[in-house]
This record gives C-alpha cells, structure tokens and sequence, in this order.
C-alpha cells in the first residue's frame, strides 16, 4: 500500500502541465524573434556595406595605378595605330582622359633593368578604365591588356603649373610639376588626389 502511494507522488511530479508548456513555449518564441531581428538588421548592414566597401578597393585600387604611372612617367612620345605623332604625357584621342609613357623596372634579369609601358585611361560609359600597351610605337595590330577600375560620372585633370604656380585646366602636361585627378563617386561625393609629376 505504502509503495503504490510513492509511485502515484512520482507520476504526479514527473511531468508538465499544460500552463507551463504554454509559458516555454512563449519564452522561445520571445528568443527566436528577438534572435531572427539581431541577424536581420547584422545582413541588412552587411548588404548596405558591402558596395560602399567595394567602391572604396576600386578607388584605392585606381588611385595606386595613377600615382605608380604619374610618378614614373617619362617624356617619350609615341607614335598611334595610325602613324600619328603622341605627346608621352597628354589628354588622349576620343575617350582617353590621360595617357602617357612610364618606367617599369624589369626584376626577371640579374641587374636591376628598365622597360618603357603606354598607358591609357578610359571613360567609357560611365566606367574608367586602364589599357597598357608593352609596344609603345604601335600598328593597327598590336595588343594591349585592359583593366576595368571604376565608376565614376567625372574624371578631370588639373596641373600645377612650375612657372605661374597655379592649378588650370591640364592641357598635356606642359609646364606641369603636379597633376591633380577628380572623380565623381556615388555615395562617395568629389574625390580629389594630387600627384607629383618628375622631370
């Protein structure tokens, strides 16, 4: 008699009533919203950031190009695809906003040697690019590799002239001692960057 009582006590005390089913049930529900609103708004914030971050490598990415290839340019003219005489540092035909001839150490020999690159920056449709001839002398068959950089609505190009010393308008790099590049950025507003030209 004594044991059948213990065993009833026990099964009375082992399990859940409905209220408290209830109860936990709400907590977790309470948890989950609260946990699913914490990873909303962590992806909402990583999906607004992460174009803002890409424009942002794009920009660093352009403005190291352009401060390697201004730094290193040379006076070396070239002649175009069509025998055509070039300035080595200029505004370019049609869409190209610079151009220039620049130094590129060559590390593959023993000694420490040079060779001499064309460059060309491009707006095409909204898009700034780069193209870099190995020839600098082309024909209408010589290649050239392109690198898509940025977008961008505006890109200008002012020079500090030696002599004046003032900005105006960049009119191919006579009298320059600096250039100074302006780019338009969405989200980003007017980025200005100088760079210094060597004689």
């Amino acid at each position: 008699m004594i044991n059948l009582c213990l065993i009833r006590q026990r099964n009375k005390q082992s399990g859940f009533t409905l209220i408290e089913i209830l109860i936990a049930l709400a907590i977790f529900t309470i948890m989950s919203m609260m946990a699913y609103a914490g990873l909303a708004a962590v992806l909402d914030a990583r999906a607004s950031t992460l174009p803002r971050a890409e424009q942002l490598a794009q920009l660093q990415t352009t403005l190291y190009l352009l401060n390697e290839d201004i730094n290193q340019a040379i006076n070396r003219p070239v002649r175009d695809e069509l025998g055509s005489n070039e300035a080595a540092l200029g505004l370019g035909k049609g869409n190209e906003v610079l151009v220039l001839t620049r130094i590129v150490p060559d590390w593959t020999s023993d000694s420490v040697t040079h060779k001499l690159q064309r460059v060309s920056y491009r707006l095409e449709a909204g898009v700034l690019y780069r193209r870099v001839y190995d020839v600098l002398d082309r024909t209408q068959k010589t290649t050239y590799t392109s690198k898509k950089l940025l977008k961008t609505s505006v890109f200008t190009l002012k020079q500090y002239n030696k002599k004046s010393q003032n900005w105006e308008p960049f009119n191919g790099g006579a009298n320059a001692g600096a250039l100074d590049v302006s780019v338009n950025l969405e989200s980003l507003g007017v980025i200005h960057r100088s760079f210094l030209l060597h004689s």
